[in-house]
């Protein structure tokens, strides 16, 4: 999923950039961050996203503002980190311009809506009493695991995605990662 967000910034910079529109601005406030614990695990604190995770891994903290009044999307605030193996790790807490932009989305991803690919399973649940929705995508080559989390104006996506030969590995480490979500502020 970061890798589709990641595509969509890249896509929205593009076209920016050729009608003359400022590219979002990222800014990175700590890179290789966390130290691990006896578990081998680190609290991920996004320093502006008003979140912390979880993660088996240092990570990178850092926020993507996007200038463009068209864009739905403000700012995503974004912790993530990848292993040699090729697991990639990341928690986004991403706001909108609009009031209901936030849970306009996460219905149509309730839906199994706005993916690039057709997901395996889509789940319903309530995390730490909000609203939230597992996502599973599969392929061939890779594996997804996704949890979206309403929050009153923004929404919190944590993926984590590994090349097929870990995907074992992804579906153990997944539910530790989207449990350990804590909401401070925003």
């Amino acid at each position: 999923m970061i890798l589709h967000m990641a595509l969509v910034v890249i896509t929205l910079a593009t076209a920016q950039a050729a009608y003359g529109q400022q590219q979002p601005a990222m800014t990175l406030h700590r890179a290789q961050a966390g130290e691990l614990d006896s578990s081998g695990w680190t609290a991920a604190r996004s320093t502006e996203g008003g979140f912390t995770v979880r993660l088996p891994l240092r990570f990178n903290d850092f926020t993507i503002a996007d200038s463009n009044p068209e864009s739905p999307t403000g700012k995503m605030f974004v912790v993530g980190a990848k292993s040699v193996e090729g697991l990639k790790f990341t928690a986004s807490r991403i706001t909108y311009r609009k009031a209901d932009g936030a849970a306009t989305y996460f219905a149509r991803i309730g839906r199994g809506e706005g993916l690039q690919t057709k997901p395996q399973s889509v789940k319903a649940l309530t995390a730490s009493g909000r609203k939230a929705v597992d996502l599973q995508l599969s392929s061939s080559a890779a594996v997804s695991y996704s949890r979206y989390v309403l929050l009153d104006s923004d929404l919190i996506v944590m993926t984590v995605e590994a090349p097929a030969a870990h995907r074992s590995t992804a579906e153990t480490l997944a539910p530790a990662v989207f449990e350990s979500l804590a909401v401070e502020r925003k």
